[in-house]
């Protein structure tokens, strides 16, 4: 059943078994995030290549807001809180001072993933929204430009219900022959420019990565992982906003998501199934804070995959003067 104004609030709930949501909840929230992130994309296309209002969050040129990353997360927010006044958003964009607990439903949003792309009029980036029950992924829609047709397409799933473009349901890409687990030559993957500095690569994998690219925008880069376009995507360490659509566009479409072990993962390996955004969910402030800074790497593609690299590639420790100085560096 949908959160409604009139459910109880978190503090009434923050200690409730978890509830399951049926079918039905879930394709209503895919069909109405459809519909946002197709406003959203349109007005953030309608902008593009135009004048725009841009600001370094950084302070140095680096790591650019624009008027128009602002303006689509208001629209979503705005048609969010029009059709689902229970739930919550958490945006990348103008995080409130106080952060509210936590609420079953969180419609996690990139208003604009790779805004630099945009900035510069080079069309790669998208829009992501992210449907998170109790911090795990169950709906998600991708609007990204492309060249064909109407000039973009929209990515959408919901947990158990496939990824799909309209009609069509994606898969992602399988090598064949003696080895099917090895990336393949000639086909595309992606992953992080800071790939030496932050993973080591075992001598077996070298010259093994496929085609790598580097795009600028982790969300279009697991959209195309769904879409058979890309092998397998290596992020760097990218915010929930930037993984909470896709992570499950491409479980949905058959492939799997890994992130690097952490100290309570039971898992043998360097590597454990990405499952939730909140593992420890509550309704609480403490959960809406640790997800907000939550930051993730993310191997994803399909399982053979995906297994092979990450046998292969591990993740480095470094001391917090090395970390200094590779802040300092950048």
């Amino acid at each position: 059943m949908t959160v409604t104004q009139d459910s109880p609030g978190p503090a009434d709930v923050k200690n409730a078994p978890e509830t399951v949501p049926d079918d039905a909840t879930l394709k209503e929230i895919e069909l109405y995030a459809i519909e946002v992130v197709d406003a959203a994309g349109k007005l953030v296309s309608g902008r593009f290549g135009g004048d725009l209002d841009v600001e370094s969050k950084d302070g140095n040129g680096a790591n650019p807001v624009t008027d128009v990353d602002r303006m689509s997360q208001a629209l979503i927010a705005e048609m969010v809180g029009k059709r689902f006044p229970g739930h919550m958003i958490l945006g990348e964009e103008d995080a409130p001072k106080d952060e509210p607990d936590a609420r079953d439903y969180i419609w996690v949003v990139d208003p604009i993933d790779g805004t630099t792309n945009y900035v510069n009029g080079h069309p790669v980036y998208a829009v992501s929204i992210g449907v998170l029950h109790r911090g795990e992924p169950v709906a998600a829609a991708v609007w990204t430009p492309w060249p064909a047709g109407d000039g973009f397409e929209i990515m959408h799933a919901r947990k158990g219900g496939g990824a799909w473009i309209g009609d069509r349901k994606l898969a992602v890409k399988k090598p064949s022959g003696d080895e099917p687990h090895r990336p393949k030559r000639g086909w595309l993957s992606t992953i992080p420019g800071s790939l030496r500095f932050m993973f080591k690569v075992d001598r077996r994998l070298r010259g093994n990565l496929g085609e790598p690219r580097t795009t600028g925008s982790a969300v279009y880069e697991l959209a195309m992982v769904a879409r058979g376009v890309l092998q397998y995507a290596l992020t760097g360490a990218v915010f929930s906003w930037d993984l909470a659509a896709g992570t499950l566009l491409v479980k949905e479409a058959g492939g799997i998501v890994l992130t690097p072990a952490g100290p309570s993962d039971q898992v043998v390996g360097d590597w454990a199934m990405l499952d939730s955004f909140a593992p420890k969910f509550e309704n609480t402030q403490k959960t809406t804070k640790e997800m907000r800074a939550l930051r993730r790497v993310v191997l994803v593609g399909a399982p053979e995959v995906v297994w092979f690299v990450s046998k292969y590639v591990t993740r480095r420790r470094y001391g917090p003067v090395r970390r200094r100085l590779r802040r300092w560096l950048r």
